[in-house]
């Protein structure tokens, strides 16, 4: 190979590195701004310890959300919904157009199959606490049983899904 074939090939693999390389920086600088730091606060109940984590980068400490794709939390009509649907929904995510107080939302919420039985009834607790004013008795066998339970189901999407479900549930 000539010299020319050389440099050609150097020149698209230097090209390809810096594309690369942007592209990591681009995804690095998008997910750390999706994060909202959370601190540390040694008073923090252990609901608002699960809750900054794992909720808190896209639906805020203050329950705020970020519009157009993460909704709020504090003044949520979701929040209406029974232990065990706030629970599925933690479980096994959300994906589709919701809506929340009259606005739009086309998020995606992940899975949050990692969190131990009693994280999720930690969080469900606090969010029923925080901004329903609710203190409600969920703890962590609920959850293990509603886990079982909803083993191999799918994402729902949207509300209906979730009232469905709820419907089947025993």
């Amino acid at each position: 190979m000539d010299m020319n074939g050389l440099g050609l090939r150097r020149s698209i693999m230097m090209a390809h590195c810096k594309q690369t390389a942007i592209a990591a920086l681009l995804l690095t600088v998008l997910l750390a701004g999706c994060g909202e730091q959370n601190g540390s606060d040694e008073n923090a109940s252990p609901g608002e310890a699960a809750f900054g984590p794992h909720c808190a980068g896209c639906h805020g400490m203050q329950g705020q959300g970020r519009p157009p794709n993460f909704p709020p939390l504090a003044d949520s009509e979701w929040l209406d919904l029974p232990a065990e649907g706030l629970t599925a929904i933690i479980l096994l995510g959300l994906r589709g157009e919701i809506e929340v107080a009259g606005r739009a939302y086309a998020g995606y919420m992940p899975p949050m199959q990692h969190l131990d039985d009693d994280q999720v009834a930690e969080i469900v607790r606090y969010l029923k606490a925080r901004w329903s004013d609710e203190d409600i008795a969920w703890t962590g066998e609920d959850v293990a049983g509603l886990r079982n339970v909803l083993a191999g189901r799918q994402m729902p999407e949207g509300r209906e899904d979730v009232d469905l479900m709820l419907e089947e549930l025993p």
